[in-house]
């Protein structure tokens, strides 16, 4: 889950140009902290989609999945296993 979690705070920081290092991305309250709005967690996502070879489901969308790296790679990594078995 570590490197997923890496890879979401790389995809944070370069999806939205934000002038940080992805280290400094907290684990939580990420909206919050970066201030993002509803424009910014949507073009997050559809990066995460392009950088994991996901589909992020309509009914998964919610402000708790993003503000949480640790929910949204676990999230992830099933979509991903999900993914690899079909």
């Amino acid at each position: 889950m570590e490197e997923t979690k890496k890879r979401l705070r790389k995809v944070l920081v370069e999806s939205l140009e934000l002038k940080r290092e992805p280290e400094s991305i907290p684990d939580t309250d990420i909206v919050a902290v970066l201030g993002l709005d509803s424009i910014n967690t949507i073009e997050y996502l559809i990066w995460v989609e392009s950088e994991f070879n996901i589909e992020i489901a309509d009914e998964d969308l919610s402000i708790d999945l993003i503000d949480d790296l640790n929910k949204l790679a676990t999230y992830v990594e099933e979509r991903q296993a999900l993914a690899e078995s079909t």
